[in-house]
């Protein structure tokens, strides 16, 4: 049996927000507004297109649909929506780029953390 995916959202930073530092937490991640720092959690973290991050990424599975400037790191999946915009290496087990993203990096997939 295998475990379902946590999809409630536990955070939310809404538009008008402005962080300025690392964020840490447990759990899900929408963000719509901007970040200079690092985020890291053990859930999935969303980034809306209004989003702009300038800083490290690291979590479960990254859907990243905005602007982020810094390494994302997932254990399971990343995917640069068509209106992404990603200057910085990708680390993952599974990575999508759907047409119309742009990417400016490298990638390296983590292919002993696949499921046989």
């Amino acid at each position: 049996m295998t475990k379902k995916k946590d999809t409630a959202i536990n955070t939310i930073l809404g538009e008008d927000t402005t962080v300025t530092g690392n964020i840490q937490l447990k759990g899900n991640i929408i963000i719509y507004g901007k970040i200079t720092g690092d985020i890291s959690t053990d859930g999935a973290i969303t980034v809306s297109t209004t989003a702009r991050i300038h800083g490290q990424l690291n979590g479960e599975d990254l859907n990243i649909g905005g602007n982020v400037e810094g390494n994302v790191v997932a254990k399971g999946k990343v995917l640069l929506g068509e209106t992404a915009l990603l200057k910085g290496d990708i680390n993952a087990s599974q990575i999508v780029i759907e047409d119309g993203a742009r990417f400016e990096g490298s990638c390296s997939m983590n292919l002993s953390d696949i499921k046989k």
